[in-house]
């Protein structure tokens, strides 16, 4: 049986494998050989998209119908009605997963949402007055339980959204259990999925997201947070370790981007207790930080250099805007844009044509 590889990651192989040949470090034979055991596959599986597309309008159909007739169904009816149509969803499923699989997994991802809309339906049938985002984290507890058990990367991946949103719901609540639990549930189920790069993505995502809310929930200053995400975005970069390091290092390099120009506006500096005039730290700051990003960008790294256009364009922005002729300032501006995309392609072409994070 041949491994199937993704478009990019077989013209990859094919053309080391040339290379090699070239090089006569393997024969014709043995390279036809290894090129045979693989097949190229689309990226978008078309059968999957058409039975997920038509899985999610019966799904709306349902609904609207239920919907639609709610006034005249009984409390009782709308129970059955949303256990039954969740019952025979994943009962359908289950029996097509062997021979049918991609149908199963439509149906899977229609139990998914079937499942949530069941939540806010069930808490409006008994008029429930809780917080609106709770059911956002029993539909997190329920996907999260059915990804692992199915061993299904996507309904995985979308437990951190719900999660996601059900903190960011929360905002000076105290939730700080539920949110703990799941995140390191995330981190150890993430080993049932070979530890995937977006995963490790969606991981940290909700574990930034958690610091943020407790960061809230302490009500600590607005500069204090700013600058603890940037020390966290350093340690992120730099700390070594085996869990999809290139996914730490990018995430990581976002932080010092994005924090790193935040604390380049005096206004931040200021909102600490002990600094009275915050314009000659924020200059020092601006001038450390387009040093460093520099020196980032001296390793053939791109998203320093595009936090570098964008702290350029900041001073920009805030130095020129109202002195220059505005047909002027945007003709400079973009002049600017163009020699950082020339520099970008010239830097491109340097490395071979690819450029880490």
């Amino acid at each position: 049986m041949k491994r199937p590889l993704s478009k990019s990651n077989y013209k990859f192989i094919l053309k080391e494998l040339m290379y090699q040949r070239e090089k006569e470090i393997i024969t014709e034979e043995q390279f036809n050989r290894i090129v045979n055991s693989y097949e190229e596959v689309s990226s978008v599986n078309f059968i999957r998209i058409l039975v997920t597309i038509g899985a999610i309008l019966i799904g709306l159909g349902i609904l609207s119908f239920v919907a639609s007739n709610w006034d005249y169904i009984s409390k009782i009816s709308k129970i059955i009605i949303i256990i039954s149509v969740l019952g025979i969803s994943m009962f359908t499923s289950f029996k097509l997963e062997s021979s049918y699989e991609k149908t199963s997994k439509a149906l899977l991802y229609l139990s998914a949402l079937i499942y949530g809309s069941g939540i806010f339906l069930i808490g409006q049938i008994f008029n429930y007055g809780g917080e609106f985002t709770t059911a956002f984290l029993l539909w997190a507890v329920g996907i999260l339980a059915i990804s692992l058990i199915m061993k299904e990367k996507i309904l995985f991946m979308f437990s951190h959204v719900l999660l996601i949103i059900y903190i960011n719901g929360n905002f000076r609540e105290n939730i700080i259990i539920y949110p703990l639990i799941l995140i390191s549930i995330f981190y150890i189920g993430n080993k049932y999925f070979n530890h995937d790069k977006f995963i490790t993505f969606l991981n940290n995502a909700a574990t930034l997201n958690f610091i943020l809310y407790l960061l809230d929930y302490m009500n600590l200053n607005n500069s204090y947070r700013v600058i603890i995400f940037l020390l966290i975005g350093l340690g992120m970069y730099y700390i070594k370790h085996n869990l999809n390091l290139s996914i730490f290092k990018l995430q990581g390099l976002i932080l010092i981007g994005i924090n790193g120009v935040v604390l380049t506006y005096k206004y931040v500096w200021q909102e600490l207790p002990f600094i009275n005039s915050g314009s000659v730290i924020a200059v020092v700051f601006g001038i450390l930080l387009l040093i460093y990003l520099l020196s980032l960008v001296r390793k053939g790294l791109l998203i320093p250099l595009v936090f570098i256009c964008i702290l350029i364009l900041r001073y920009y922005f805030d130095t020129l805007y109202n002195f220059m002729p505005k047909s002027l300032f945007f003709v400079v501006g973009g002049l600017i844009l163009l020699g950082f995309g020339y520099y970008f392609e010239k830097l491109r072409k340097s490395l071979g044509g690819e450029l880490d994070e």
